[in-house]
């Protein structure tokens, strides 16, 4: 007898539309690039296969596998940033607002940009949904300094179970004449 199993549940970076237009302009022009390369390096060694030696079809076949791995990595980078920013505005539209209580905070390695991490174990609930648990990372310079037990602002989609948290927003500065 099969049982629904519930989705894993999936933190999402959110994505603006300039980022997307960014992350697939560069994918654009690396797919476009090295598409081309590949088809040049391709005719060009398929016309020398018979009057060279080995050495050029070799060196061209590398050449044209190179190329092909660049253009799909570009290719790969626009169809990627296209599906988070159509998960980002689904989130919006779908989600439902709840609150991620923080359960445990560790260090995590740093980002592939560099980017100093931590590690948040999170139990996040709200209305339409059944509580769950997630540990992922997030960079420090916005979490840094969450605690155990912090309760952070989420967005959940309830049939994906993709989310968002959001840093505890600053405590209002004290004015002047408050004083």
């Amino acid at each position: 007898m099969a049982t629904a199993r519930a989705r894993e549940p999936v933190l999402l970076e959110p994505k603006g539309p300039v980022i997307t237009v960014i992350a697939c302009t560069v994918g654009a022009a690396l797919f476009l690039g090295a598409a081309g390369a590949f088809v040049y390096v391709t005719i060009h060694t398929a016309a020398d296969l018979g009057r060279t030696d080995g050495r050029w079809t070799w060196a061209g076949l590398g050449l044209a596998l190179a190329a092909a791995f660049v253009a799909l990595t570009g290719l790969s980078t626009v169809f990627f940033a296209r599906a988070e920013r159509r998960a980002t505005l689904q989130l919006a539209a779908q989600g439902v607002d709840a609150a991620a209580l923080v359960l445990a905070v560790a260090p995590a390695p740093p980002s592939n940009h560099d980017h100093d991490q931590i590690r948040l174990l999170m139990r996040i609930s709200g209305p339409g949904f059944e509580p769950f648990e997630h540990s992922g990372e997030v960079v420090r310079h916005l979490f840094g300094g969450t605690t155990q037990g912090t309760v952070l602002p989420a967005r959940v989609d309830p049939t994906t179970r993709t989310f968002t948290v959001a840093p505890r927003p600053a405590p209002p500065t004290p004015r002047a004449e408050d004083a």
